[in-house]
C-alpha cells in the first residue's frame, strides 16, 4: 500500500485531479489548499516567496498504481517547459489502512465499498 502526496500549483490542481480521476485504483483524492514559502532569486535577492499551492493525497493498494499516479501528477502539474515552483511528489509506503465505516483493513480498505 502506498500514499502519494503531491504539492502542485493551485492553477494546475484541477487539471491534475481530472487526470487522476481516470486512473484505475484511485478511489478518492484529498485536496488541501495551502501557502508554501520557497526560496526565490527574483529581483536579485534570495528570499522566501509565498506561493499558493494545493496538496493532493492519494492512497493506492499496489506499487504499480503508485507509479501510475505519480506519473499522471508529474505530467499534468508541470507547466509548459517546467519551472521552479511546479511542485513535487512524495511516495510513502503505508503500514496499515482501516476503513472506518466497516473495519475493513489494508488493501481492501483502499477499494470502494462493495467493489
Amino acid at each position: 500500500m502506498y500514499e502519494i502526496k503531491a504539492y502542485v500549483r493551485e492553477t494546475m490542481a484541477e487539471h491534475v485531479i481530472d487526470g487522476l480521476a481516470e486512473v484505475p485504483g484511485v478511489t478518492s483524492i484529498a485536496v488541501v489548499p495551502l501557502s508554501e514559502f520557497g526560496h526565490s532569486t527574483a529581483g536579485g535577492g534570495n528570499h522566501l516567496a509565498k506561493v499558493r499551492m494545493v496538496k493532493l493525497e492519494v492512497d493506492v493498494a499496489d506499487e504499480a498504481s503508485a507509479w501510475e499516479v505519480s506519473g499522471v501528477i508529474v505530467e499534468k502539474a508541470r507547466t509548459q517547459d517546467g519551472h521552479p515552483g511546479d511542485g513535487k511528489v512524495l511516495v510513502s509506503r503505508l503500514v496499515r489502512a482501516i476503513r472506518i465505516e466497516d473495519g475493513v483493513v489494508d488493501e481492501e480498505a483502499l477499494s470502494r465499498p462493495g467493489s
